[in-house]
């Protein structure tokens, strides 16, 4: 035993490690290699679900079209005029739509509980304080009646405000309450 070199058995040691590392690290480069590719056949899958139903709205607007187009309004629809093919046939259509302060200061304070969560100020960062004056001055506003423009100039910049945070919650749930007024 006196003659074995054990500075042989420490490279046989390192060379294993090393085997051992580089077999992990190949594993590694094939998951990535599948998951690479289960995405990118995801994405085609998608874009091909996309462009049959691209293609089957066109059919379907094609054979109404042909038919006798039907038209349909949604219940949210305003201001909707529908002149069919009439040959010298006018239209005019006037649309007055007013503001309604009651419904425009009820969503205002809704959208200012959300000034209590903490959320609120990591959804605007920056822009927490900005908000917070748009929706006090609004509702201000609102209260005394003023005009309409502005009132409708300040929903939309509070509207952009939360476009600008989209995708959190609390930036989802001011959209969908500026997405009920009639704001432009």
């Amino acid at each position: 035993m006196e003659d074995f070199d054990m500075s042989k058995l420490q490279g046989l040691k390192l060379d294993t490690s090393f085997r051992l590392a580089q077999s992990a690290f190949d594993d590694m480069e094939c998951r990535n290699a599948e998951i690479a590719r289960s995405i990118e056949e995801s994405r085609e899958e998608r874009e091909a679900e996309e462009l049959r139903r691209h293609n089957e709205l066109l059919a379907a607007l094609k054979e109404a079209g042909e038919k006798g187009a039907t038209i349909v309004v949604g219940d949210n629809a305003k201001g909707v005029q529908i002149l069919n093919n009439s040959a010298g046939a006018t239209q005019t259509m006037t649309v007055s739509e007013h503001l309604d302060y009651e419904q425009v200061g009820f969503i205002l304070n809704e959208i200012k509980e959300y000034f209590d969560f903490p959320q609120f100020e990591k959804t605007f960062g920056d822009n927490s304080e900005n908000v917070k004056a748009v929706v006090e001055a609004t509702i201000a506003a609102v209260e005394n009646r003023e005009d309409e423009g502005f009132i409708k100039k300040s929903l939309r910049v509070l509207r952009d405000l939360a476009v600008g945070a989209a995708g959190s919650l609390i930036a989802s749930g001011i959209l969908a309450y500026l997405g009920t007024l009639p704001i432009g």
